[in-house]
């Protein structure tokens, strides 16, 4: 089982797996899932990882509008923390390299900041 597979299945914010794609040999991977959060939230992993770079974006709507969206596509060169960024709403913020544990625990202050 992938790591961020198990990390998912592992966390007490993730309801369910909705779907997951993965292809890999030896040290290239690509892997697509889309998860739904304890709130109703759907979570997108596409993660691309070759031995000379690694690429991701977690993104996360609620029905069809975007909540939040990491990444590290090579655009937004503005950004201070190029290439990683993130979307929230129409503005592209800095963010530091997000992992799927990071993103989890995001999403974990904002799903408790909701209900509060």
């Amino acid at each position: 089982m992938h790591r961020t597979v198990k990390i998912l299945k592992e966390s007490s914010i993730v309801d369910s797996i909705i779907s997951m794609d993965s292809d890999a040999l030896g040290d290239f991977y690509k892997l697509k899932i889309q998860a739904c959060l304890i709130n109703g939230w759907k979570l997108h992993v596409w993660e691309h990882a070759t031995p000379k770079f690694q690429r991701y974006a977690y993104h996360v709507s609620k029905g069809t509008q975007l909540v939040i969206r990491w990444d590290n596509a090579p655009h937004h060169r503005q950004v201070n923390t190029f290439p990683h960024h993130k979307h929230v709403k129409e503005d592209i913020l800095a963010s530091k390299e997000m992992s799927i544990e990071d993103i989890l625990e995001e999403l974990e202050k904002m799903i408790q900041g909701e209900s509060s």
